[in-house]
């Protein structure tokens, strides 16, 4: 059914040029401008460039414009935003820069403070859970410029949970272990509550109005479609999508954690002398 609905979308609605752009440029600079070292392998460029493909996936592609119509692919948004990319770009960071950023006092100084485990968790949750108030969550959809900000500002505090679990010397094995188990803790609630939630929590997968209004700002070709295409666009049970998405985001987050920290310590015991 929505495949067949998905293809009235022309393929420029589906397929978003600004974030393509985006990521091409990312991706020269990434390989052309930006210094590399010896020790710099090829895996990790293959990580940065997975990265981008899930920065991409979420952002770019159709999941984008069914993640506003199946608040389950909302979550598989999320998944690839907040847990998988950043981890990705973080393996795949050319240290060199990273070296020449620390020697300015001040970004040094600021980056220390930003990745201490409390202050780099306290950050990511409360963005993250502040973004998915309903009433928030419908105010920044509605808007497709600060919903994106709003997005990159989350996926800035995401890099920053995910530094003291990968990054050499912030945490010690038995921290990262810790810290990596109270990340899982903190995210839990949010799926407990889509799971547990007897009605829609999103008036914008339920409200015909507010659903328009919500992909009238990412269809360039708005004007020509009537009221009852998107009457169409809301054949979903929002409360079997919030209980999907709920599954969806306790399995990922547990699995990806759990190898991610655990990851971040071979990666510690691999650089020691």
């Amino acid at each position: 059914m929505l495949e067949i609905i998905l293809d009235e979308f022309h393929p420029s609605t589906l397929w978003n040029g600004g974030i393509f752009i985006f990521s091409a440029f990312a991706i020269i600079i990434y390989f052309l401008l930006l210094p590399s070292s010896k020790s710099h392998s090829i895996w990790k460029s293959m990580a940065f460039l997975a990265g981008i493909a899930a920065l991409y996936a979420a952002l770019g592609s159709p999941l984008n414009i069914i993640g506003r119509i199946k608040f389950s692919t909302h979550i598989i948004q999320v998944i690839l935003l907040y847990l998988i990319a950043p981890p990705l770009f973080i393996v795949g960071f050319k240290n060199e820069i990273f070296n020449q950023v620390k020697q300015v006092n001040i970004l040094d100084n600021l980056i220390n403070v930003m990745t201490k485990p409390v202050v780099a968790m306290s950050t990511f949750y409360l963005l993250f859970y502040g973004y998915h108030v309903p009433a928030i969550f419908s105010y920044s959809r509605l808007d497709l410029y600060l919903n994106y900000f709003v997005l990159l500002i989350i996926f800035i505090a995401a890099i920053l949970i995910w530094i003291p679990i990968l990054k050499p010397g912030k945490l010690s094995d038995k921290q990262k272990l810790i810290y990596g188990l109270v990340n899982i803790l903190l995210m839990i609630p949010y799926s407990i509550f889509l799971l547990m939630a007897k009605e829609g929590i999103y008036s914008l997968y339920t409200d015909i109005d507010l659903f328009m209004s919500s992909l009238v700002v990412c269809l360039p070709d708005a004007e020509y479609l009537t009221p009852e295409f998107y009457q169409s666009l809301l054949p979903f049970d929002p409360v079997a999508e919030q209980q999907k998405g709920g599954i969806l985001l306790l399995i990922s987050q547990i699995v990806i954690f759990t190898v991610g920290t655990f990851a971040g310590t071979k990666i510690k015991k691999r650089n020691k002398p």
